[in-house]
């Protein structure tokens, strides 16, 4: 199976999958709303952060529930992409490997004895067969490169992953503690210059003395 053919299964799988983690979800959602305007409840629903969290297990969930809609694609994009990078070094790290270990344990070359039904008997051949091209083409020492470059690269495609998972968790869980902040649109800064009058040494013993003016910038902020 290509690299393409394992990415594109992948992500069908992913895209699948949350269509109806999505689909259950909106369903369960509107039967609840459905129900609680059939009930004469007064009580009020705080938007919960520890809800948000726990949705937030499953992938854009989080999102949804705190009506962050524009989030969804920056989060399955960002498993899209660090799923793609997996997977591609992933193929290619074992095509290395089997290539190295056929190569470093003489595999290539090496004398194989099967036994033939048609015949009864044991044939005896040479090994061409189990060996890639890769085998043939690099010596041990570059297979043993490429594959330990393209395992570190593996290695750090799954820890992205891990790591955007919890991002996207944090996310949710902030965005239902600021659920209802309230910005006020009337925020302004304004920028004017001013006269400062700075006492002087002598006005402290004699008020009447005058006063140093110096000019400067007045910055006020209103929120």
């Amino acid at each position: 199976m290509t690299n393409s053919s394992l990415v594109l299964k992948y992500l069908s799988n992913i895209v699948f999958w949350h269509v109806i983690t999505l689909t259950v979800f909106v369903c369960f959602a509107n039967s609840v709303i459905a129900q609680s305007n059939n009930e004469a409840d007064t009580t009020v629903i705080l938007h919960s952060p520890k809800k948000a969290t726990y949705l937030a297990l499953i992938p854009g969930l989080g999102q949804i529930y705190n009506k962050k809609y524009w989030k969804l694609p920056i989060v399955y994009a960002g498993f899209a992409a660090t799923g793609y990078f997996a997977i591609t070094n992933r193929t290619e790290y074992l095509k290395f490997n089997d290539a190295y270990i056929c190569r470093a344990d003489g595999y290539q070359n090496s004398l194989i004895t099967t036994y033939d039904p048609s015949t009864g008997a044991f044939v005896t051949s040479v090994n061409d067969l189990k060996c890639s091209d890769l085998s043939r083409k690099y010596n041990a020492d570059q297979l043993k490169s490429f594959r330990d470059y393209y395992r570190r690269n593996m290695e750090l495609s799954y820890i992205v992953m891990g790591a955007w998972y919890v991002l996207q968790i944090l996310d949710a869980a902030v965005d239902a503690h600021l659920y209802y902040w309230e910005v006020n649109d009337d925020i302004s800064l304004m920028i004017e210059p001013t006269i400062l009058q700075i006492p002087t040494q002598s006005q402290q013993i004699l008020p009447v003395v005058g006063k140093i003016r110096r000019s400067g910038l007045k910055i006020t902020v209103s929120f």
